[in-house]
Formats: C-alpha cells, structure tokens, sequence
C-alpha cells in the first residue's frame, strides 16, 4: 500500500505556532466537535490496537482523559498529535483515514492543547526540590570545604536512579529516612576532617621489593648486599607472587588525601599489549590508579598519583592487568624462597621465558622496585575549612553568628536568613550549656547546615513566591550546577548579590567564563555519560570466551573515548555534525588496540586522524556506544537501532508488547544464519512490521561491528557451513537506501535538524533535571533554530539555552 499522501514535511505540527495547512485549503469550521468528528475517527483507525480489547505501547484513547489542563493526559494526545501529523499511525497495513479528516483531529488536539497550557503551568507547585547527586555532592562538599568525598564508596551515598540515562531528575531522586542517617554520617566524616581538632601527624611509609615480597631472610639479603638490589617481577594477570597474601595492609591514622609512589619498570612485547599497572583498595572496592608502563628493565620510571583514604585499615593490592600466561612455579618463576633480581637471572628448562635471547620481552610483566606513601596533604598546611571557618579559640555567639552566616550563605547557596541563623545560635548556647567547648559547638551546627534540605536539595521558590522567573540566586545555583555539577562560585555569587545576574549581557559573559573554567571538564564527562546511556557499558559483561581480550581498562578506555570525544568538541567549539560522523576520534594506546589503528603509543587520550580503513568517526561507531546496546555474547540489532531513535533521533520507540520470544541460537546442524535473517519475522509480522521497520535498520547499520565493537567482514555464528557474510545494508522509513553504516551517517547527517532538535532537549533535560513537556515544545523549538542559524556549534547551543526563558523560567 502507498504511503499517506500528508508528511511530516507537509504538515509540521508545533505548539504556540500557525497550524501550516496545505495550499487552497480552507477549514470549515475553527475546530472540528470531538464527538462527530473526532471520536468516530479514533473508532474507525485507531481503537483496533488502542482500544479496550488491546493497548498497544500501553496506550489506551477510548478512555483517555480529555482533561487538557493536566500533564499526563496532555502529553499523551500530545504524542497522538504528533504521530497523526508525521503519518506514522495507523501504520502502513492499516486503512489510511483522508488528509481532512486526519487534518481536523490534529487541529482539534492542537486547539485543545494551546487552551490546556495555562491551566497546566498553574497547576505546578510552587516550590521544586531537586536533590543533590552523588557526584555533584562530591564536587560540592570539595568547594565548600576543600575535602575529597568519595561518592562512590559502597558505604557511603546511596547509587542515584536514572530516567533514561539521566541520573539528576529531580522527581527520580527520592529521600528516604536511610538516605538522611547515609547524608548525615557524610557531614560528620567531612567536617572531622576539614576542621580536624589538632593537625594530624605527618604520615609515611616506604615498602620495598623485600617487604613486597614477604621475604623472611632480609638481615640475610642485607649481610651479602643484595637487600637494596631484590626487585618484584608481576607477571600478566596476576598479582605478587611467594608473599603469604596478595595484599598489603595500609593503616591509615587520618582520613585526608594522600600522595602513592611506585617505582617500576613495564616491558612490552614488540606486537603485544603494554603491562597495565593497577593499585586497588579492597575495602573501598575502587581503584586507585592504573596505568599503562613501557619503561626499560634499568631505566624504571617512578609513578605518582592522589586518593583520598579514610583513616583505618585498607587492603592495597597492585596487578598487572595485561592478559598473560600463570606464574605458578611449575610454569613461571614463581619461588616464594628465591628473590628476583633481574631478568637476566637463569631459569629451569620447564620456566616460561620472559623475554628472548635478545633480551626483547616476550611478555607485558611489570618490575616493581617500591611502594610508598605519604599524607595526608593537610598536615603541610591549614586545610581550606580552617582558612575560611576556623572559630577563635573561645570565641562569643556573634562570631559564631558570622561565621555561619558566611557558612550557611555558601552552602546553601544564597543569603542565609536571620531566622535560620537564629536556630543555628541557639543550638550552640544548648551545646555549650552542655559543656562543649565552642569550636566543637560551632562545628554541631555546621553539621545542622550540611543536613539541611537547602544544601543537599537544589530549592527553587517558596511557598509565598508566585513568581515564573527564578530569582537571580536560585540562577547562579541552575547555571553552576548545569555547567560545573557544583556550587557557584564567588563570581557567581558576586553577580547573584548585585542582582545583575540575569541581565543578558552578564549572564552571557559568565557562560563564556565558566566554558573555559577547568570544572566545565564536570559537564563534559556528566552530560556525555547521561545522554549516551553510558552508565550502561558493562552491564552485561562479555563472555570471557568469546571475548578474552575484554578487561575492565579497555571498558574505560571505551567510556573515556566517548567523553574525551565531547570534551574535544566542547572545548574547540565544533558542531553538532562531529558527533554524527568525523574524521578523527579520542584514542588511547589500549583503544587504538582494540580497533587496529597503528602509531598510538601513550596510555592518554590525544586526537587521532582516522583513515577510511578504520570504520570510526563520531559517536555511532564507538565501541561504548556498540558495546551498551549489545548483551555480553553478541551484537543486538534492535537495542541499536532503538537507541539511536533515543538518543539521536529524538523519537524512542513505544515498549515492546509483553512475551516476545527471544531470539534462538541457530542449531548445531543447520545451515548459519546471520541475526538480520532472523529479525526478518519482524516483516511478516503486522503487529510487529509498523514498529521495527523504523527500529531494524538503524541498528542492522552496524553489523559490521561485534558485541565490543571490533570491525569484521563475517558474522560468526552457530551452525553448519561457512560464517556468512555481513550484510549491513538497509532502508529508513522515508524509503531512502544506505549501504552500510558510514552511508547511514550520510543520511543522519542530511537531516542534522532533527538530531539538533534531539540534541537540544537532551541538553534541556539536564540543564533543567526534569523532563521535558509538551508546553516546552515551542521553546525547544526556538532554540533548535538558535543552534541552526549559529551552524550547530556546541557552546552556541548551550548559551542559547542559558538566555532562554526556559532556562530561567520555573
């Protein structure tokens, strides 16, 4: 059947603008009556599947509100509307209704919508709280405070919950009363260690090889001369070797951030994978530091690198991360009793060889000569509490008064109010009435203040305000959280204070500041993360067996890839096109291995040209982006294609309906069949086809890249013959052809305004931390536009967005 005759591009459809109606049509009548015109159309087109008997993507009209001044309901017919006015429904093997009755129904749904609006941005409460995520707690509490939370400390904050990859919706982030005991256990770790009560001693420790190594006879060593010359040889996939445990116990006397040293050097196969050095703490269950090392036997290098560590005791263990054969004494050189020295020593016939006669490495191991520690960098100096909070030794209630006023007006992120610094006082004269001395008193209300709802919840109005612009304090709070993921600062603060803030010309010029401010790299890690879903790579973890070249540091060379990719573009002011297809990505040496791209040696990521025989360029053909949407054993053609409907075009696919089979595994002793052959049911399927003629070829684009994103010419699969060949070719739904994914860039790229559209409101998303609605359509429609006439440049988009009244509207 042909397709309808009205399009999207004949009948664009948006709220707050002109209905575009064809050339020489005239309306009957304003607005076409709901119970002759529109009911019955509803009856005859769209009930069968959204009716009573079925419901399908769990929509239901018959009985769906017409009650437009509520925000639910609206933005159901809202989607209606627009599916109608893009003749995406009825689908293709349905009757299709005339262009004027389809016509009437839009232009009723639209009518009905514009009167609904008032009435729906009255009904909004008057306040709105968004809480604080982890991270931006973290980042909030170290420029409040000068200290390193760990927001990811498995004792510590809750994980947040995400809307579609958004991890900072105020309506998602709930709290709970186990939420405030976590919130104020924090508030109590951070201000001991901000406002310690004496200078914590000044810490150190040295392990050598011997200690390392857990050898007994060091006195023996130290007679003959050789305790100085006894180095730690870490094989590939493992950790020390002939000590009584693989880790070391770190005793820590106070929580601070400490300084970690290791002296080593990395030998690297000629065509093989460089030793990957990783110190973890057990306990906290995180890494503290990797890297990739390539350094001569005697010419070891000396690494450093920062982390915060609670006082108490840490179980530190250093691997070598980089896939190798065991070490076990029958095969390696394993010998609790016998020291390492060189790799020049002798070895027994059955011992693997380290390196050739040449002395070459035949394997990426590690020679670790020490280990040590020091800190915490506060007992060098006043920590940044002490400088700015720091109470007098017996000071009087109207220095406290002052310095919470500075304190609360900092952390609350506007002027603290006379009443709420009355409380605060008398709180001290209680705890002082008790017996506490007045630093220990003044430090229980700065406690109070950190478990407040006003510093770990983002407040916009009050309950006497009305007003639909936020005032230019809760402004600095919007802006500095959407760009920085952290309190304003003293600029901020500055402009907030003189009331100027929301002046065009000085809100533009503090864009511009902040976009060079080395904390954008916050927004240029958190919006990429949220926005692609990258918060996803890993989650199904890819079977070793398929895939045994698969580790933790090529998962996070895959996620730094695509940030370090948003990074470059935001920091040199590139377009939006970049992101669909470019000819130069963000590598390091383990990435660049990966994807078979040569001349990539530092463990950073830097800029590199790509050639046409590298298959890369832009997001889509990312191994993050390819590895989120596939399931550990192998690629998913519809999670493709589904998310690039999310997260690049703008339009998500409605749910699934319940009970779909999955896919089988082709039979031992039947002939191969490629996943497109069996995705091919989708077509015959009229329940199906409507849906999956839109989601199917988007992602059967990149078949030529496997569950991890590698590039191959065959798919691998179960099944008697040979592996078939990949067949990446397809057709949108407009009817336009591509062969393979870099002719469905071309083709994405030729509609740059609908992923400029896309891309807009899932910035507006997380500037706003709420979703958007279909009262936002016309301003996201207008700045769309903005981002047009500035050619899709990324910082023309986001300062567009911070002059809106979108963004400075409740």
């Amino acid at each position: 059947m042909s397709r309808p005759f009205f399009t999207k591009s004949i009948l664009p459809v948006r709220l707050a603008a002109v209905l575009v109606l064809w050339p020489g049509w005239v309306w009957a009548q304003p607005t076409a009556d709901f119970e002759k015109v529109v009911a019955p159309f509803f009856e005859e087109h769209c009930n069968r599947c959204h009716g009573a008997k079925k419901q399908k993507g769990e929509l239901r009209l018959d009985t769906l509100s017409r009650d437009f001044a509520g925000g639910g309901a609206a933005m159901h017919w809202g989607d209606v509307m627009d599916r109608l006015s893009a003749a995406e429904m009825p689908p293709e093997d349905e009757p299709q209704p005339k262009r004027e009755e389809a016509a009437k129904v839009v232009e009723w749904l639209a009518a009905k919508l514009r009167e609904g609006e008032a009435a729906r941005l009255a009904k909004r409460e008057r306040v709105t709280f968004h809480k604080l995520t982890r991270e931006e707690y973290a980042h909030t509490i170290y420029d409040l405070l000068g200290v390193h939370f760990d927001a990811n400390d498995p004792t510590g904050l809750l994980e947040d919950p995400d809307w579609q990859g958004f991890e900072r919706i105020g309506s998602v982030l709930s709290l709970a009363p186990s939420h405030v005991e976590k919130y104020f256990a924090a508030a109590e770790s951070v201000l001991a260690e901000a406002l310690p009560a004496k200078p914590p001693a000044k810490f150190f420790l040295h392990w050598d090889a011997i200690d390392l190594r857990g050898l007994p006879n060091r006195a023996e060593l130290k007679e003959r001369g050789l305790a100085d010359k006894v180095r730690v040889d870490v094989w590939p996939g493992s950790t020390f070797r002939g000590q009584p445990t693989e880790t070391r116990p770190l005793v820590i006397p106070a929580s601070g951030e400490y300084i970690g040293r290791v002296k080593l050097s990395g030998m690297k196969p000629p065509r093989g994978r460089a030793p990957h050095v990783a110190i973890n703490a057990l306990l906290l269950g995180r890494m503290l530091f990797e890297q990739d090392v390539v350094a001569p036997e005697d010419q070891p290098v000396t690494l450093e690198f920062r982390a915060h560590l609670n006082a108490g005791t840490h179980m530190i263990q250093l691997t070598n991360e980089a896939p190798g054969p065991s070490n076990l004494p029958r095969a390696g050189r394993a010998d609790p009793a016998r020291p390492f020295f060189s790799i020049k020593d002798g070895r027994a016939p059955w011992q693997t060889k380290l390196t050739d006669e040449a002395g070459v490495p035949l394997l990426p191991f590690l020679i670790v000569d020490w280990v040590e520690w020091e800190g915490p960098l506060a007992a060098t100096a006043p920590t940044l509490a002490q400088q700015e909070y720091a109470p007098p030794e017996k000071g009087d209630l109207s220095q406290a008064r002052e310095i919470l006023a500075r304190f609360a007006g900092r952390a609350f992120r506007r002027p603290a109010r006379a009443e709420e610094l009355d409380r605060l006082v008398k709180l001290i004269e209680r705890e002082m009435g008790s017996g506490e001395k007045f630093a220990a008193a003044l430090k229980t209300a700065m406690l109070a203040v950190l478990c407040s709802k006003d510093f770990f919840y983002l407040v916009e109005g009050s309950e006497e305000e009305n007003a639909r612009r936020i005032n230019d304090w809760e402004l600095a709070s919007r802006l500095s959280y959407f760009l920085w993921s952290t309190m304003p600062d003293a600029a901020l603060f500055d402009a907030a204070r003189s009331g100027t803030l929301h002046r065009p010309e000085v809100l533009r010029a503090q864009v511009v500041r902040m976009l060079r401010d080395p904390r954008i790299a916050h927004f240029a890690t958190a919006f990429p993360r949220q926005w692609l879903q990258l918060r996803r790579v890993g989650m199904f973890v890819p079977d070793k067996k398929l895939y045994p070249a698969y580790d933790d540091y090529l998962q996070k060379s895959m996620i730094g890839e695509a940030t370090a990719f948003f990074g470059e573009v935001l920091e040199k002011n590139l377009t939006l096109r970049e992101f669909l297809d470019s000819d130069w990505t963000m590598l390091n040496a383990r990435l660049a291995e990966h994807y078979q791209i040569p001349g990539v040696a530092e463990d950073r990521f830097q800029r590199i040209a790509l050639r046409p025989e590298d298959h890369r360029g832009g997001l889509l053909t990312q191994a993050a982006v390819l590895g989120l949407t596939s399931d550990g054993t192998r690629h998913r053609p519809v999670h493709r294609g589904k998310w690039v409907l999310e997260s690049i075009i703008g339009k998500p696919p409605p749910p699934p309906p319940a009970n779909v089979k999955p896919i089988e595994p082709t039979p031992a002793n039947e002939p191969k069949a490629t996943l497109r052959m069996k995705l091919a049911a989708h077509e015959s399927d009229a329940h199906c086809a409507a849906c999956h003629r839109k989601i199917d070829p988007l992602g059967l684009a990149f078949d030529n890249y496997d569950a991890i994103g590698r590039w191959r010419t065959e798919e691998i699969v179960g099944g008697t013959g040979q592996n078939p060949a990949v067949n990446a070719s397809g057709q949108l739904s407009d009817g336009r052809k591509f062969s393979d994914a870099a002719g469905l860039k071309k083709l994405l790229l030729a509609d740059l305004d609908k992923f400029n559209a896309a891309f807009v409101e899932k910035l507006a998303t997380f500037a706003l931390r709420r979703t958007t609605t279909i009262d936002d359509r016309a301003a996201l429609a207008s700045l769309a536009q903005q981002g047009k006439a500035a050619d899709y440049r990324l910082a023309a988009i986001i300062e567009a967005l911070v002059l809106s009244d979108l963004f400075q509207q409740r």
